[in-house]
This record gives structure tokens, sequence and C-alpha cells, in this order.
């Protein structure tokens, strides 16, 4: 801190920094030359003259309409005013006939424009397509076998509209988040899965995969569930852990159905691993 002895009010004056103190003594109600400073300014800029300004005829340039300006004569001289009577003149740009050819000339030669004009161009491939042609491509659909007409020009299309929706839904393989394979024949969606499959083939238990749905709703949406397994005409599921969701498929099944979490499950997660690792995973067919 700084503590210093103001000479106009007599009174210490204690600051962090030494120039507030110096700031305390100019402005200072008891210091003579603040009230001369003051009135040194007031004299100064309300006395003060404005710059006399002159009003000119201006031609704007582009539509020859005739308009005032008023301006001082240090922007006349630096060429600092108005010149066009609007800011449409002025942002407007003259393009000669000669300029309008180049241009149309650069742009019929463009590779969009061919594109769009269906030419096709030299080492690409066309995706796109003039309208009003004959846009049609024929197909296989792979559901029925018969052929098909494309009127959308997808190269990709495989099915009629109503064979997709036939051969669509069910089951995807490889949808869980598990690691999922080809085992003998059977697929499975994780490890747990794959545990139990060997447990069961390499005791001579009757199993094999579910491909029946049952409807249920979540979410005001309707879904279907596939149970995991078939085991000696019994359903089972099998899940790492339990959720709100798990209960509501549960419920949708109209038939008896034996789940196994995770803590259930580990019996036949011991089996395989004894007899063939930890990296019994490594046991789907590739």
């Amino acid at each position: 801190m700084y503590i210093n002895k103001c000479k106009w009010c007599e009174k210490e004056i204690e600051v962090e920094k030494q120039c507030l103190f110096a700031i305390h003594v100019c402005n200072c109600d008891s210091n003579p030359n603040k009230k001369i400073r003051i009135e040194k300014y007031k004299t100064l800029f309300s006395g003060k003259e404005k710059v006399e300004r002159r009003i000119i005829k201006q031609k704007c340039p582009k539509c020859d309409k005739e308009f005032e300006i008023k301006i001082t004569d240090s922007e006349y001289k630096k060429n600092k005013y108005k010149k066009f009577c609007s800011n449409k003149c002025a942002n407007s740009h003259i393009v000669s006939d000669e300029l309008k050819n180049k241009i149309s000339e650069s742009c019929k030669k463009s590779e969009k424009v061919k594109i769009a004009n269906n030419v096709q161009t030299p080492g690409r491939k066309n995706k796109f397509f003039k309208k009003g042609l004959n846009n049609e491509r024929k197909f296989i659909c792979l559901y029925c076998g018969k052929e098909g007409i494309d009127v959308k020009y997808n190269e990709s299309r495989k099915y009629h509209n109503e064979c997709w929706l036939k051969a669509s839904g069910g089951i995807r393989k490889g949808s869980s988040r598990g690691k999922s394979g080809w085992y003998k024949g059977y697929w499975c969606d994780s490890s747990y899965e794959l545990a139990y499959l060997i447990y069961n083939l390499e005791h001579n238990i009757k199993i094999e995969r579910n491909n029946k749905g049952y409807e249920y709703t979540f979410n005001n949406e309707k879904h279907i569930f596939y149970p995991d397994f078939r085991v000696d005409n019994e359903l089972v599921e099998i899940k790492n852990y339990r959720s709100d969701l798990t209960e509501i498929k549960l419920k949708s099944v109209d038939e008896e159905i034996k789940i196994y979490y995770k803590d259930t499950i580990k019996p036949y997660l011991e089996y395989v691993k004894n007899k063939y690792g930890k990296k019994f995973i490594e046991m789907y067919e590739k």
C-alpha cells in the first residue's frame, strides 16, 4: 500500500499504487488548477466552429439521374464522396454482350452442365439422368426370380416393392453387441450363446435356433421378439443383464420360456473355458 498526504486537501490518501495518488491530486476538489482546466475545455469545445459543407449537384453514372450531396473541401479533394444516386446503382454491374457470350461458352463446356444434360464425360461414371429421357433399368428380383423395371434409375435395386415387404424383417444376424459368428451350422450373437450351444451339443441335448417371433409394444411402437434357442421344445433366452425391456419381451411370449442371465450362465461358461480355454470365441467358423 502507498500512503501520502495531499497538498491541496491535506488528507492522508491510502492507495495501492502511486499513480492512483497522482490521479487524486490532479482531480482533487481543492485543487485550483482543476477549475481552470474545466473552464478551458468548455470554451474550447463549446465555441468551436463547425466545418463548412457545400452543396454539389452530382450525376449518377449508372442511371444519369441528378442528385445533391453535401461535402467538405477535404472530402472533395480526397475524392471521398457519394457518386451514385442509390445503393442499387452502386451495387449493379454493367455486363457487355461480349462478356455475356464468353460466360455462356464457358458454362456450356463445364463438366457440371454436361452431367446435368446427361452427356457422358470420359473416365467418369454418369450417375445423373435427364428428365424426359428413357431412364428405365431392368433387374432380376432376388426373392421371386422375375424380371423387374426400375424407373428411378436405382443401380442397386434387387427386389420388387411387394417382394421386399415379404423378404425384409425377421432375425438380423450380427445385430447384437456381442461377438457373433457361425459354429457347426448354428448362428450365435454372443459368447454366452456360444458357450451354451457348445455345452448342449457335447451333452447330446437337442438344441436348435428359434425362428418364431412374438409381437410386443415398446414406446408406442410395435416390435417382434425372437428368443434365442429352442431346447427340448422349450424356449431359451440368454441375456447379459436384467432390464425393463427384457421383461416386456418375456411377457409377450405365450409359452414357457427359460432365461439365463450373467449369473446363471456361469456353469456353461466355466465348462467351455476349462475345456477350450478363455479364447473359445476363436472357435467361430471363419
